[in-house]
């Protein structure tokens, strides 16, 4: 197997193991058309992958590597929200794939970092050509959206308790 060929098996491998790409991982034809629309992005440490604020068009799949989340606080202040690695299966963006909205976060490398890139001109016209791929791709990002509106909504209520809490004290 030459080299090509054996980097196209690994990202064959590392797509089957993202969350978004579940329901498709036993199609090597789908497998292979999502890597059809990849490309490879290599990035330095400290180089910014997404900038919060941002217009987004891209989904990032961590192959090598690893990154840190940021969070603006209110005071301007970069605040790290979470520390990831590609051996966690990681992928970064995915709501750029289907809203027109600014990046919610800031993703920065925190060591030479290699990453799989979608975008999203490619997966739409992807989606269109073969629904079969894009609807469950698209309902898998749909699902991993919901389950963090439901968090973000348990968050908000936990610290309204606590504010009511503190405010009767």
């Amino acid at each position: 197997m030459g080299l090509f060929n054996k980097e196209l098996a690994e990202h064959a491998e590392k797509l089957k193991k993202i969350a978004i790409f579940e329901s498709i991982k036993d199609n090597e034809d789908a497998v292979k058309q999502v890597l059809d629309i990849c490309s490879i992005r290599k990035f330095g440490k400290n180089d910014c992958l997404i900038k919060e604020g941002d217009m987004g068009d891209e989904l990032f799949i961590l192959l090598e590597g690893s990154v840190d989340i940021l969070k603006k606080t209110m005071a301007g202040d970069d605040y790290v929200v979470a520390s990831l690695k590609a051996e966690y299966n990681i992928f970064i963006g995915e709501m750029a794939l289907i809203d027109d909205d600014k990046r919610s976060a800031t993703v920065m490398a925190t060591e030479d970092t290699t990453a799989l890139v979608i975008g999203k001109k490619d997966f739409l016209e992807l989606g269109d050509s073969d629904p079969h791929i894009g609807l469950p791709v698209t309902r898998a990002i749909a699902k991993i959206i919901g389950g963090r509106l439901r968090k973000t909504n348990e968050d908000m209520m936990t610290l309204f308790d606590a504010l009511v809490t503190e405010v009767q004290d």
